[in-house]
């Protein structure tokens, strides 16, 4: 028995122009669809490294707001209370004023930065590639 390969020509008088015509259509087919997944699968793997270097960068924006609050936070709390902020507020040798105050006062800044930050890095990366960053598209 041969074998159809490639190299081999197809000869339409041994009788089988039909089936070697089938063959040829389903060959093409076949190079189209793998083409399509080629080029189905290249999407889907930028848009999951899209999602991957958004989440990067939004993240590492509000932990670099977080922390450069909290030390502008640190530094105005010794300003204004003449001591150390409290390291632990649930500390029994905290007052409950204090306690109470830095955890408003870190809550509440470091939430608000958080915010500005997210915001931020949303508007540079629209700028940079025109489009809302993943999962921003879904909520707009």
């Amino acid at each position: 028995m041969v074998q159809d390969t490639p190299a081999r020509s197809l000869n339409a008088n041994d009788g089988l122009g039909p089936q070697h015509e089938a063959v040829r259509a389903a060959r093409e087919r076949l190079g189209r669809d793998l083409d399509v997944l080629n080029v189905e699968m290249r999407a889907e793997m930028g848009h999951a490294m899209e999602k991957t270097v958004w989440k990067l960068a939004a993240t590492g924006a509000a932990v670099l707001a977080s922390v450069a609050v909290r030390n502008l936070l640190m530094a105005v709390w010794r300003s204004v209370a003449k001591n150390e902020p409290p390291n632990n507020p649930a500390d029994p040798a905290t007052s409950w004023g204090e306690a109470l105050a830095w955890t408003a006062a870190t809550g509440l800044v470091i939430g608000v930065a958080r915010m500005v930050a997210s915001r931020g890095a949303a508007a540079g990366w629209r700028r940079a590639t025109g489009s809302l960053p993943p999962g921003l598209q879904d909520v707009a």
